[in-house]
């Protein structure tokens, strides 16, 4: 459980710092579009780990004899890409968002999609990872994949509203500590 409380955690961090600056630029309709954010970006992050999990399912059989090299390699490289992305200049994003435009249905959909593509690799580290030769319960991975969603929704909104007390909050640190988080898991795989 606190393996996979650490994991959401990190994959949070993304959808966080998302819904943190978008906190600090929307002015108005502030409760409905925070709890929009949240739900779609709790939603993506739970599904995006089931599909990962249900396409992992197969491949597990085939590659049982290197799975824990596999899954240090998932997270290891998802946490250099996490590092990556915190370091890399930001000079070219274009964040221009006005005061009084809420997140459209599209804009819902991209985000909660950019925020969880990571979340689908940690699906399939999950389904190699399994010891044993049956695949988790459906009451276990749903618990799993809730938990992720549950834990991104509640940083999400929180990091929302909380946006304009915390503006100066370092988010490359934050990232950063994600990034080192999933690697340490992917060690943790091997040893």
């Amino acid at each position: 459980m606190l393996d996979i409380i650490l994991i959401s955690l990190a994959l949070a961090v993304d959808a966080t710092i998302y819904s943190f600056s978008y906190g600090l630029v929307l002015r108005c309709r502030r409760q409905s579009s925070a709890l929009w954010l949240a739900l779609t970006v709790g939603v993506f992050q739970a599904g995006m780990p089931l599909l990962g999990y249900l396409g992992g399912e197969g491949l597990r059989e085939s590659v049982a004899t290197w799975q824990d090299g596999i899954v240090a390699a998932v997270f290891g490289g998802l946490g250099a890409y996490v590092i990556y992305g915190a370091w890399r200049d930001r000079t070219d994003c274009n964040c221009a968002c006005t005061d009084c435009n809420p997140l459209g249905l599209l804009a819902l959909l991209l985000v909660g999609t950019a925020t969880a593509i990571d979340a689908l690799a940690v699906g399939v580290a999950m389904a190699l990872s399994h010891s044993g030769a049956s695949p988790l319960s459906t009451a276990c991975l749903f618990g799993k994949v809730g938990t992720i969603g549950a834990i991104t929704f509640i940083c999400s909104l929180a990091a929302f509203h909380t946006a304009r007390l915390l503006h100066h909050l370092p988010t490359r640190l934050l990232e950063t500590c994600a990034g080192l988080l999933l690697i340490a898991l992917g060690i943790k795989s091997l040893i």
